[in-house]
């Protein structure tokens, strides 16, 4: 909808309120009459307005321009084994609504597509919204996605193989429809509002369920050319595999099975709770604390790896057990790293548990939107 040219200048509008016209174009590199020409097909979407004048030392006062955020609404979905959960939200990211569901896990797709297509239209209308006042619909999966096409290739908590799900649901719904990761989603989420904002290059590690990460690179998400960049759960850290798993199921990376909700879950089955319990239960369990250690540290050697490659300014902690267990998990991580790796490689390293806590999946589908068809 919007040009490369025309999402940077509403973007500084959006990121500097009352900012002016020659203020874009010192920033952007560009000439104040094309700065002009956009502003005026921006004022005319409803995208900004006018909002004042600002004083000069000298020559007239600079108009000022401000974001108009309520001209559309987006729809963020995360889509989940046995959970839904949608939001409406304004431009800007402010929550208008939400519904959160559980779901079976064993939904055939085209159920799945009516099922989404029921719950967006009900919300809206229950909102008063118009489609022609929704800019678009985004999904956050936990499975791999095409970054050109945005067919899902697999996503096995939710039974789809190959499925063009975005194109299915944008058939029914008559809407703009994309499909993210559901990590990169988190991350997007992070680097708009959380812990990552003004930052460039940062590792996102996602210890949920299972685990994911997500590379911000140059301020993009890196999706890789076939959308496999993040299996972080597949990451082999033990070539012998003299360390025991926690849990061995196929369907889980090999780094999954040392390290994750539903290893440990799986694992101590025994104890009759879920990962977040036991994980609450290490101070009294001596062979439980030893276990989770082990595979924490096989987690640092990975995120040692990536250290290696991209060189992030920063490493965030993401996911139910990541943020909620942020401290005894970063002490391991930091403390590991600080062992396997030189000083010089280490000395600049930050850990930071992530802010964006609910609807973080959602809310990053919502940006992939704008993203996609605004240019933000």
């Amino acid at each position: 909808m919007l040009t490369e040219l025309e999402g940077s200048v509403l973007r500084l509008i959006r990121d500097y309120p009352n900012i002016s016209r020659l203020d874009i174009a010192k920033k952007l590199g560009v000439s104040k009459p094309v700065v002009t020409n956009i502003v005026a097909r921006l004022i005319k979407k409803g995208l900004v307005v006018e909002s004042g004048t600002k004083k000069t030392k000298v020559g007239r006062p600079k108009i000022t321009l401000q974001f108009v955020p309520d001209t559309w609404y987006c729809v963020g979905i995360e889509l989940e084994e046995k959970y839904f959960e949608l939001i409406v939200t304004d431009l800007a990211g402010r929550v208008i609504d939400s519904l959160e569901e559980k779901i079976s896990g064993s939904v055939e797709p085209n159920h799945l597509v009516s099922f989404c297509k029921e719950k967006v239209e009900r919300t809206l209308e229950e909102n008063h919204l118009p489609k022609e006042k929704v800019l678009g619909v985004g999904m956050g999966i936990a499975g791999m996605v095409d970054p050109s096409s945005r067919v899902v290739r697999t996503a096995p908590a939710i039974g789809l193989t190959n499925y063009d799900l975005a194109s299915e649901v944008s058939e029914k719904l008559d809407l703009n429809v994309i499909v993210v990761n559901r990590v990169k989603a988190a991350a997007l989420a992070e680097h708009r509002l959380g812990a990552a904002q003004g930052f460039q290059n940062v590792l996102f590690v996602f210890i949920d369920s299972g685990l994911g990460c997500a590379t911000l690179l140059d301020g993009k998400i890196y999706e890789g050319f076939y959308g496999k960049a993040g299996e972080f759960g597949w990451m082999i850290t033990d070539l012998d595999r003299s360390e025991p798993e926690l849990y061995e199921e196929e369907s889980f990376g090999h780094l999954a099975r040392r390290f994750s909700g539903h290893a440990i879950s799986k694992r101590f089955a025994n104890l009759g709770l879920n990962g977040e319990d036991i994980l609450r239960s290490v101070t009294h369990n001596e062979e439980l604390r030893d276990s989770l250690e082990r595979g924490l540290k096989h987690i640092a050697a990975a995120v040692a790896n990536a250290v290696l490659l991209f060189d992030p300014q920063l490493i965030i902690l993401k996911g139910r057990i990541g943020q909620n267990y942020y401290e005894h998990i970063s002490q391991i991580l930091l403390s590991t790293l600080k062992e396997l790796l030189p000083s010089q490689f280490h000395e600049n390293l930050n850990l930071s548990r992530g802010r964006v806590e609910r609807f973080d999946v959602a809310l990053g589908a919502v940006f992939a939107i704008q993203q996609r068809f605004m240019r933000l």
